[in-house]
């Protein structure tokens, strides 16, 4: 993947300043924000939408002046901005704006003062003649229409609030745009470090503009090219090694074959009894030699398989194939195969010839373990968009200790299912390539039939829905 390079001679800031630039746009919108507010504040009172918050106390004025000269004030008038309540000397309520119980609560609030305030009206009292008079009022600017002053008791308020909620949706919009800029300039970080994570070391840095981000992702540059040399010098190791391995086993294979021929033509001629037992080793030992080498041949040529040649692989023609393969295999043990297959999709992407050879590995050690005349089983399975290859005989099963050593390599702990011929590798092999594929190899004993059970489970990429 080319990760495009930016142009070294953009001009780069620090992130303090930018930064700055976002603390120098907050502080200048909310002024811009309180500017706004106040202008359409003072215009609403100019305007006398919104009246001064001393006009109800002007009235309650005007209303004991009409008092003293023997009027009553306005009762429950919409253009009335106070309440009142009338008493008798010691008491008694004779007429009210307010609540019944609002006016015997502000006579005893009132009893012995002439004033009182509590948040958010204030109260007055006033005594002519034989009556007295308390005044109930709110010393804050209102709207003058009445509709939104019953809405909104405080003009002073609802501005408050407006302004709060427009400074706080200011400054969640300006937040989330200094986080989705700064997300993008920390994208090739980001990416970068994606990318080294998966072993891609072909590409070119994406720098950010940004000082402390760009010397961090300059750091990143030199330990990508510093990694990068390094894991080329160590696959370059790795492959002389395999090399080296694969071509002493086969220089090997010559003297062996040397040795092997002779001790042929050796027991061929006359021998003592103790000779044609010391010819009996050589030879075993021959064979055993023989197999080391195929294992060592076997190793390098697994290790080797660093990527696979994916192709869209007829699934239902690859498991007629393998079935085949069952058959001629199981025919030396007289073996009763049983393929199971149903609800397969049409294709899968794989390596066909990787993923033969595992489960011919897989088969093969199955086939070894059955005993004469018994059962093998291959399942093939498709659900949750994985597709599972089983393999079941009823053979003497995996010991404790084979459940979780079987796949490794040279793993020859298992009596019970070792045989001629094998050195621990099949498996192994077997679990490498499920790897490769993305998938798992899984060892267990079969609840059924007591014998071996070997899974391979790969993710189902198919091209088609499943055919029922």
């Amino acid at each position: 993947m080319e990760v495009s390079s930016h142009s070294s001679e953009r001009k780069s800031t620090k992130l303090r300043t930018l930064f700055l630039r976002y603390l120098a746009v907050f502080c200048a919108g909310t002024i811009a924000l309180t500017m706004i507010h106040a202008l359409i504040f003072v215009g609403c009172m100019r305007t006398g939408m919104i009246l001064p918050a001393n006009y109800a106390e002007k009235q309650v004025m005007e209303a004991s002046a009409a008092v003293a000269a023997g009027q009553l004030p306005e009762l429950d008038s919409s253009y009335t901005f106070y309440k009142y309540a009338r008493y008798t000397l010691d008491g008694q309520l004779l007429e009210h704006s307010m609540t019944a119980k609002q006016s015997e609560k502000v006579w005893k609030q009132l009893e012995n003062r002439n004033s009182s305030y509590r948040f958010p009206y204030n109260y007055t009292k006033k005594t002519i003649q034989q009556e007295v008079y308390i005044f109930k009022y709110s010393v804050s600017a209102q709207f003058s229409d009445p509709l939104l002053r019953n809405l909104v008791p405080s003009a002073e308020l609802f501005f408050f609030v407006v302004f709060c909620i427009a400074f706080l949706g200011g400054s969640a919009l300006l937040a989330s745009s200094f986080g989705r800029k700064l997300a993008r300039k920390m994208n090739g970080l980001q990416e970068a470090t994606n990318l080294i994570q998966q072993q891609n070391l072909d590409f070119t840095i994406q720098y950010s503009a940004i000082d402390e981000i760009d010397q961090v992702l300059h750091s990143m540059d030199q330990m990508k090219h510093a990694l990068k040399q390094s894991l080329e010098s160590q696959w370059k190791l790795e492959r002389s090694r395999r090399d080296q391995i694969s071509a002493l086993a086969h220089d090997v294979k010559t003297p062996l074959t040397i040795v092997r021929g002779n001790v042929e033509l050796l027991s061929e001629t006359s021998l003592t009894e103790e000779q044609k037992e010391y010819t009996d080793y050589i030879t075993e030992s021959i064979r055993q030699m023989d197999a080391y080498m195929k294992s060592l041949i076997e190793i390098t040529k697994t290790e080797s398989l660093t990527s696979l040649q994916l192709a869209t692989v007829d699934l239902k023609g690859f498991v007629r194939k393998i079935e085949g393969q069952i058959h001629a295999l199981a025919v030396v043990k007289e073996l009763t195969p049983y393929v199971i297959a149903d609800g397969l999709p049409d294709t899968i992407h794989a390596d066909p010839e990787l993923l033969e050879r595992a489960l011919m590995n897989i088969i093969s050690n199955a086939v070894d373990q059955a005993p004469k005349y018994s059962e093998l089983t291959l399942s093939v399975e498709f659900s949750q968009k994985r597709i599972r290859f089983c393999v079941v005989d009823k053979g003497p099963g995996f010991s404790s200790e084979a459940l979780t050593m079987a796949t490794e390599q040279f793993y020859m702990g298992d009596s019970a299912r070792r045989s001629n011929g094998h050195y621990g590798m099949g498996l192994y092999i077997a679990r490498f390539i499920a790897r490769l594929h993305g998938g798992e190899l899984n060892v267990a004993n079969d609840e059924t039939t007591g014998g071996g059970k070997v899974t391979i489970e790969l993710p189902g990429k198919t091209d088609v829905d499943v055919h029922q």
